[in-house]
């Protein structure tokens, strides 16, 4: 593990008022509220407990849930982007969302694969997922890093280099057949 993400202690407040908005936007969620002032603190609170991120060498690890666990383990160079976000609530409290974007979202609306909100220091975190990923991306593409000098393709980055190779002959035949249409 390079990074542990740590979580703000507002993020149960947060979601707390986030839920009491919805309920209180609805005539079916208004009787809800008096149930959810008694219930909802203590799910909020478990649900922050149990929030955990970590970067490590080739990937970022979340893991979340009280009722519903979720574990993603998102490849590092599959990231495409980690964008901070803030609405008018987050802003107000302090805290601030990454979302993170990968190749192949599996988002159906086309949404961030991941979303993390209230990370302390978000902008230092997602500038360490972010430099990881170079990292990570450098080796892939032959691309020296760092201060050591580059060895080499191993056996599987070969491969690797082999299909993208592949990739650029077929992007230019294509790109080619087109401009004769």
């Amino acid at each position: 593990m390079l990074v542990k993400a740590r979580f703000d202690r507002k993020l149960p407040h947060y979601w707390m008022i986030g839920t009491l908005l919805v309920l209180a936007c609805t005539l079916i969620g208004i009787p809800l509220i008096p149930f959810w002032l008694v219930l909802g603190w203590r799910v909020h609170r478990k649900q922050y407990e149990r929030m955990e991120c970590e970067l490590t060498e080739r990937s970022l690890n979340i893991r979340r849930g009280f009722l519903f666990r979720v574990e993603k383990n998102i490849p590092l160079d599959k990231i495409q982007d980690v964008a901070m976000k803030e609405g008018p609530l987050l802003r107000h409290m302090g805290l601030s969302a990454l979302a993170i974007e990968t190749a192949g979202q599996s988002s159906p609306q086309g949404g961030s694969d991941a979303t993390l909100t209230g990370v302390i220091d978000a902008p230092g975190f997602r500038d360490a997922i972010l430099n990881q990923r170079d990292l990570v991306a450098g080796v892939f593409t032959g691309v020296a890093t760092g201060d050591a000098p580059f060895a080499g393709p191993t056996g599987d980055e070969n491969v690797l280099l082999e299909i993208r190779d592949s990739l650029h002959r077929i992007e230019g035949l294509l790109a080619r057949d087109s401009e004769h249409e």
